[in-house]
């Protein structure tokens, strides 16, 4: 018969000690009565609290012993200011995972402005904006941001003789009245620009010929936006040289090509120096730039409209404007991807919109700027 001496059975007792512990080890793991939560956050660092009670932790950071059932998750973060609940089903012997999104949202605003008619006779009136406005409208609609698909929470309009410049100004300021520095506020106009002794200025309905002082000047233009929080998307379909109707406001002697260069350094400088001047405008998440400009014409061209049918639905049409809505989606139905998203990653950028104008426009020597150069901003998003 086989005997255990003292020795061997103090060896026996230990690994079959050590053998149950494993097992029930993990019986434990696999039959457990609690769950745990595996919390993660953007930016980490959030203090966790589960069910109001303070776990003592911040994210990333494994909750344990949880009962089965539905628990509340509270993130706070000190600095920024932050803090958002969840609420978690937890399984018994699960580890449920969550990741949770604590930067602000941002919120997109536009104010389209179209001028077809004005209140002086002498200043021609214009076919397309009121419908390049619609265009806009639509694209602003179909838009989505982010992996929320976050769309437009406001989308004003001014059109024809509702757009005076009392009138103008109210909208800017009641469309954007809410916005932070998380915001990202889009202004766009389509109506008549001028440019004389130096001062670069757009159209109210109420503009008169011989007088300045009811014009908007780029100056003012730039301030009122730069008083706005976030970022300040500015778009302007304008040509003071006639070149969609004809030199009416101009004598032949003046040196339109030279004017309408002035005209359109004079928008872009506007906006990028206010930019430069204003660095609390840049102090959010989204706000790394005051404005994001694009403008319809420079150099020695013009800017063109045409009353022939646009191809979808049949009315007059900015050629810019147009160029701009196409690369957006506006002629395919919005259906991806869009003409002007080179890679195919829902989202257009600056750049990329600035390049499909350019190629659109480029039979009419009529060439868009933009600013800054090769942005890499996030213009639309589908």
């Amino acid at each position: 018969m086989f005997e255990i001496n003292n020795k061997n059975k103090y060896h026996y007792i230990i690994v079959l000690s050590l053998t149950l512990f494993i097992l029930l080890f993990f019986i434990g793991c696999f039959f457990s009565p609690f769950g745990s939560i595996y919390v993660t956050s953007n930016p980490s660092g959030a203090q966790i609290s589960i069910d109001g009670m303070d776990t003592g932790k911040t994210t990333p950071a494994l909750i344990s012993n949880l009962n089965p059932g539905t628990h509340n998750i509270l993130l706070t973060l000190d600095n920024p200011s932050l803090s958002i609940s969840n609420s978690i089903i937890v399984e018994a012997g699960q580890t449920i995972s969550v990741n949770i999104e604590l930067l602000p949202e941002a919120k997109y605003r536009a104010l389209c402005i179209g001028i077809d008619v004005y209140k002086n006779p002498a200043i021609i009136n214009l076919k397309a904006p009121p419908f390049d406005v619609r265009r806009m409208q639509d694209i602003f609609e179909n838009a989505r941001f982010g992996n929320k698909n976050t769309g437009f929470i406001t989308i004003n309009t001014l059109i024809g003789e509702q757009a005076t410049h009392s009138n103008i100004i109210d909208a800017i300021n009641y469309t954007f009245s809410f916005a932070n520095e998380n915001d990202i506020s889009y202004f766009y106009f389509s109506g008549h620009g001028w440019n004389g002794m130096g001062k670069s200025t757009i159209l109210p309905y109420d503009s008169r010929l011989d007088d300045e002082s009811m014009d908007i000047s780029v100056v003012e233009l730039a301030d009122i936006l730069g008083k706005i929080p976030g970022i300040k998307v500015v778009i302007i379909d304008a040509c003071y040289s006639g070149g969609f109707i004809g030199k009416g406001l101009f004598s032949e002697k003046r040196d339109i090509n030279r004017e309408l260069q002035e005209f359109n350094n004079n928008v872009l400088n506007a906006f990028s120096s206010h930019s430069a001047l204003n660095s609390d405008l840049a102090k959010g998440t989204l706000a790394t730039n005051g404005f994001k400009v694009i403008v319809s014409a420079s150099g020695k061209q013009q800017c063109f409209e045409t009353n022939s049918p646009h191809p979808l639905d049949g009315h007059p049409y900015g050629y810019f404007t147009a160029a701009l809505c196409e690369g957006c989606g506006y002629n395919n139905g919005f259906i991806f991807p869009s003409p002007a998203d080179r890679n195919m990653d829902r989202k257009i950028t600056l750049n990329e919109i600035y390049q499909y104008i350019s190629l659109k426009l480029s039979h009419l020597e009529q060439d868009a700027q933009i600013y800054p150069a090769n942005s890499t901003f996030s213009f639309l998003e589908y």
